[in-house]
C-alpha cells in the first residue's frame, strides 16, 4: 500500500538533480484528479472562510472531502481568471507538480515525472535538487500531514482486516459513516473539546495533531482491548 504524497527524515532521493519553473500557463489545472487529506481540507476551509463540514460539501466530489470537484470544463474548482485563487493554501499534488511523491508502509519513498501538458510553459531548469524544488513549494507540512494521515489508514485497514479483533462498534452499521464523521477535523475536534472540557486549538498544525490523536482514540476504541 502507498501514497502519492508524504513526507519525513531524510531521503537519498531528494538528492536528485531537479529544477522546475512554473509560468502561470494555468494548463496543468485542468483535468487533473486532486486528491486532499483532513489537513489539506482544513487548509482550504481556512482560506475560504468556512468550516470543514462546508468545505467538504461545497467542493470536493460527492460531499466525502477526497477529491476536488471540477467545472464543466474540466478546470479545478478553485482556478480563477487569474490563477489559483488558493494558491497559498493549496494541495500537496498541487505543490509537487510536474513531480509524483510515493510512500510505500514502510516508509521508503521514490519520485515519479509527471508528463507535462504538451503546450506548457513551464520551464525545466535542470538546477538545484528535488529537495531545493520541495523547500521552494513550501511542501513540508504538507507531506508531514501526508504521512501521518496515510500510516493512520495504514492502521486502520490492519484493524479492518482483523489483525486485532473488532469491537462490535467497528462492525456496526453506521461504523462507516462514524468513520466519516471523525474524517471531518472540524466537527472530531469540536466534538472532542465539548467531551473533555478543553477548548479546542487555533492553530492549524495543532489542530492537525490532536485530529490524529482523536483517529487513533477511535481506532482504539474498536480495537477489543484498546483504550478510548
Amino acid at each position: 500500500m502507498e501514497v502519492a504524497a508524504g513526507a519525513g527524515g531524510q531521503f537519498p532521493a531528494r538528492t536528485e538533480a531537479f529544477g522546475y519553473t512554473c509560468n502561470r500557463c494555468l494548463r496543468c489545472c485542468h483535468d487533473k484528479h486532486i486528491q486532499v487529506n483532513p489537513y489539506e481540507v482544513a487548509r482550504i476551509a481556512r482560506n475560504r472562510g468556512v468550516s470543514t463540514g462546508e468545505c467538504r460539501k461545497r467542493w470536493t466530489v460527492d460531499g466525502q472531502g477526497t477529491v476536488l470537484k471540477q467545472a464543466d470544463s474540466g478546470a479545478c474548482v478553485f482556478l480563477g481568471t487569474e490563477g489559483c485563487t488558493i494558491h497559498t493554501d493549496r494541495p500537496l499534488v498541487c505543490r509537487l507538480y510536474p513531480l509524483g511523491r510515493h510512500v510505500s508502509a514502510d516508509g521508503s519513498e521514490r519520485f515519479s515525472h509527471v508528463q507535462p501538458h504538451p503546450q506548457t510553459a513551464g520551464e525545466y531548469t535542470g538546477k538545484g535538487t528535488i529537495a531545493d524544488f520541495l523547500a521552494a513549494q513550501g511542501a513540508a507540512p504538507y507531506m508531514d500531514a501526508a504521512d501521518e494521515y496515510f500510516f493512520w489508514l495504514c492502521r486502520a485497514q490492519q484493524v479492518a482486516e482483523g489483525a486485532a479483533p473488532l469491537h462490535p462498534a467497528a462492525q456496526s452499521d453506521n461504523a462507516v459513516e462514524l468513520a466519516q464523521q471523525y474524517l471531518d477535523m472540524d466537527t472530531a475536534i469540536a466534538e472532542y473539546c465539548a467531551q473533555h472540557g478543553t477548548s479546542a486549538p487555533q492553530d492549524i498544525e495543532a489542530r492537525r495533531r490532536l485530529h490524529l490523536q482523536i483517529l487513533d482514540n477511535l481506532l482504539a476504541q474498536w480495537a477489543v482491548g484498546g483504550e478510548p
